[in-house]
């Protein structure tokens, strides 16, 4: 398929996303009980967490949703404050949190696989040039490269990963610095940079929209420091999950959207403009028979 025509798809799809938000009143009328779904306030994770939302209310349940930073979020496990969270990424990327909170919560879904945290540059940065994360220290290389690191929250895994990475690789010494910020600064300080043809470090992780297009080339990281390949999990307080309906938690339980998918609605969010439900209404109608398959048990 061409990108004109691609393109055209998707924005047909866009145009029957609201019509799609309809359609996925719950099977037979029923309301069963309310359902508190909690999820990171970042686009891919909120499309993600959408899918979900649809599912539950297929099914016929009310959902309240609950967002905040990883930070607020993960304590609400621990609490038994919601339902389910989308997502825990795991082993590895979100292990502090679920080592502090997630002794009385359970994961009950594998959303997709392969997540991970990395390093990145522009395309344009020559790849024999900058390789790897160590090539930032070479003296013909820290010259040219913007050595103000743009992250995301303070409380976000990539900030602390690229924080100790900036020591690990004694790029500090160098004058590298991440500085935290809200995901808007961070989108926008790359498009910036991009514009003007900066040399410059992202920080950044898959799934995630920016992955698209080929414009970003990951960096080696010899020394594991940003951490290796993870599952996001959809995960529940033991107590609350164990009080839904039998049918319910065999629907959920079935919920697999790869990373692919997450990348597709995160793009139709941060790039189409639309919301994270509308979205993930795009992508159901584009899969229904397998949205229909988790949701009719």
């Amino acid at each position: 398929m061409s990108n004109s025509s691609s393109l055209t798809r998707r924005r047909a799809l866009v145009v029957g996303a609201a019509s799609a938000v309809g359609s996925l009143a719950p099977a037979q009328g029923r309301v069963l009980q309310r359902v508190t779904l909690g999820q990171v306030s970042l686009s891919f994770y909120a499309v993600t967490g959408a899918v979900v939302q649809a599912v539950l209310e297929r099914l016929g349940h009310p959902v309240q949703l609950r967002t905040g930073p990883h930070d607020e979020m993960f304590p609400l496990l621990s609490q038994g404050s919601i339902d389910l969270m989308a997502a825990a990424w795991l082993p590895e990327g979100h292990a502090t949190y679920w080592a502090q909170y997630g002794a009385e919560a359970i994961e009950v879904a594998r959303l997709y696989e392969g997540a991970h945290f990395f390093w990145a540059v522009p395309s344009y940065v020559p790849e024999n040039e900058v390789r790897s994360i160590g090539d930032l220290a070479r003296p013909d290389v820290a010259r040219r490269m913007t050595r103000q690191i743009q992250g995301i929250g303070t409380g976000a895994t990539i900030t602390a990963v690229s924080q100790t990475a900036v020591r690990a690789y004694g790029l500090d010494a160098l004058g590298y610095a991440v500085r935290p910020g809200t995901q808007a600064e961070w989108i926008d300080y790359y498009e910036a940079a991009v514009r003007e043809r900066r040399w410059f470090v992202f920080p950044t992780w898959a799934p995630q929209y920016l992955n698209r297009g080929g414009q970003l080339r990951a960096l080696r990281d010899t020394q594991n420091v940003l951490g290796g390949s993870n599952r996001a999990a959809l995960v529940a307080p033991t107590a609350r999950w164990q009080s839904l309906p039998a049918s319910t938690r065999v629907a959920l339980s079935k919920v697999s959207l790869g990373l692919d998918a997450v990348n597709e609605m995160d793009w139709l969010v941060n790039v189409e403009k639309i919301a994270p439900r509308e979205a993930a209404s795009v992508w159901i109608r584009a899969n229904e028979p397998r949205f229909t398959a988790w949701v009719q048990g």
